[in-house]
């Protein structure tokens, strides 16, 4: 046999392989494709309802221990009214790990009504809150519901939250969708990660929380959405406003027209963590108190001068309202390390009054970004805030708003550029309680360490 003979009398076993083989493949891939065949999804139309409602958690919780003792799981829940009839809010009632357990909280009638507004922009004084929240849902519109669980521990936090909602609408909907659409529920996770804990932002004295957590009614801070480049955000669900009080309870000293009169105005403001300047906005003068400038904001300088610290995680905190000039020693990139001076507490952008807001969120933005829990490392809790009133004599947003506490057209009477926030009942503890890892809750004094 020559060589070329051979030569093609040994492929011929090579060809065959290679047939039977792609046989195979082809047989594989052929069984591969009938097994897909099978694996189709259990149709849920047997069980699944046609739905007056679209309802969705905007943020899933994470709990948090504040300074009442208690575990805090603060969430918001959209609800869209997907008809052409409007639609009554009935109840509202969020259950532990299953509906057959008691129930954690129950809103109805016009405790559900106090606690939801419409999704939209409300100033805080050019909307009151009598005015914005609702207890009907009109067609095709869409509502938030504020929500705060409160636990007593963490060992009985719950492995999700399930929120019932009961409507009423016209008969067609019932005629249409059935009986059970007029009750949804939605089920909502619980975000377990640990919580962050800070440093204190001042060293030293007495501060109170005039704009915080988790008081849906007095505190415009908690209930503000903002809408940037097409997407909603809740930027300030967990910041706080804070101002000095002296051992009286006063606010300030002499004029109140004088920033120099209200105890916290010049306070060293001080970095809570390890961080990076990844905004700094300097430059803009100190407002005479109730004199705030006029809505609408400008996110570029609404806060006046301010100092953002990336923290590291791809989280924030934000410095606001400074003085101008006390910040000028920080630039984006510098490092800062905790302690450190950040700036003088001032009456700078959307203020009132000078004080601190201070804010943690997962942007690097006072608006484009979703607010995130923190703890103080470390106070001394003093006591509550039980009564106040304010007279700065305007209407106008100012961002340190108490105008939900007393009588709109009472306060038009007060002179015009006469500010004046008076704590008229405080009710201080007999023994102060010191606190570790916990946050600072709305209307509650408390003492940093010096």
């Amino acid at each position: 046999m020559n060589f070329k003979a051979g030569k093609h009398l040994l492929l011929i076993p090579l060809l065959f392989m290679a047939l039977l083989w792609l046989g195979c493949y082809e047989n594989s891939e052929s069984n591969d494709q009938e097994e897909d065949l099978f694996s189709f999804q259990i149709s849920p139309d047997d069980t699944n309802l046609l739905s007056p409602l679209i309802i969705e958690v905007i943020k899933e919780p994470i709990p948090i221990r504040a300074n009442d003792g208690l575990v805090h799981l603060v969430y918001e829940i959209q609800i869209t009214n997907f008809t052409t009839a409007t639609i009554d809010l009935n109840k509202l009632t969020v259950f532990g790990d299953s509906v057959n357990n008691s129930p954690l909280l129950i809103l109805e009638g016009d405790d559900l009504k106090q606690k939801t507004i419409s999704l939209e922009y409300h100033p805080f004084k050019m909307a009151p809150l009598d005015q914005v929240v609702i207890d009907q849902i009109g067609p095709g519109k869409t509502v938030v519901s504020f929500l705060d669980i409160t636990i007593n521990d963490f060992d009985s936090i719950p492995g999700k939250l399930f929120n019932e909602i009961e409507v009423d609408g016209p008969p067609i909907i019932a005629q249409v969708l059935g009986n059970e659409s007029l009750s949804m529920s939605l089920e909502v996770n619980i975000d377990k990660s640990d919580v962050l804990v800070l440093g204190e932002p001042i060293k030293g004295g007495r501060w109170i929380n005039l704009n915080g957590c988790c008081d849906f009614s007095n505190s415009a801070h908690r209930r503000v959405i903002r809408s940037v480049d097409g997407k909603k955000f809740f930027p300030e669900r967990y910041s706080i406003d804070i101002m000095e009080v002296d051992s009286e309870n006063n606010l300030f000293t002499g004029d109140s027209n004088n920033n120099e009169s209200w105890l916290g105005y010049g306070a060293e403001l001080i970095a809570v963590s390890d961080g990076v300047v990844s905004r700094v906005v300097k430059g803009l003068p100190d407002n005479k108190p109730g004199e705030s400038p006029p809505f609408p904001i400008s996110l570029s300088d609404g806060a006046g001068n301010i100092v953002i610290l990336h923290i590291g995680n791809g989280i924030y905190v934000l410095y606001a309202h400074l003085i101008p000039g006390s910040n000028d020693h920080l630039e984006v990139g510098d490092f800062v390390s905790k302690g450190d001076m950040i700036g003088l507490l001032g009456n700078t952008g959307q203020s009132g009054a000078p004080h601190l807001h201070f804010q943690v969120m997962d942007g690097n933005s006072i608006a484009q970004a979703e607010g995130v829990p923190f703890v103080f490392e470390n106070f001394v809790n003093l006591g509550m805030l039980i009564d106040v009133e304010e007279e700065d004599g305007d209407n106008e947003g100012d961002g340190l708003d108490l105008d939900d506490i007393i009588d709109t057209d009472e306060e038009e009477n007060f002179e015009q550029n006469s500010p004046g926030i008076f704590l008229t009942d405080v009710d201080l503890l007999e023994i102060p309680s010191s606190r570790v890892n916990e946050h600072q809750l709305q209307f509650t004094i408390i003492e940093f360490p010096e």
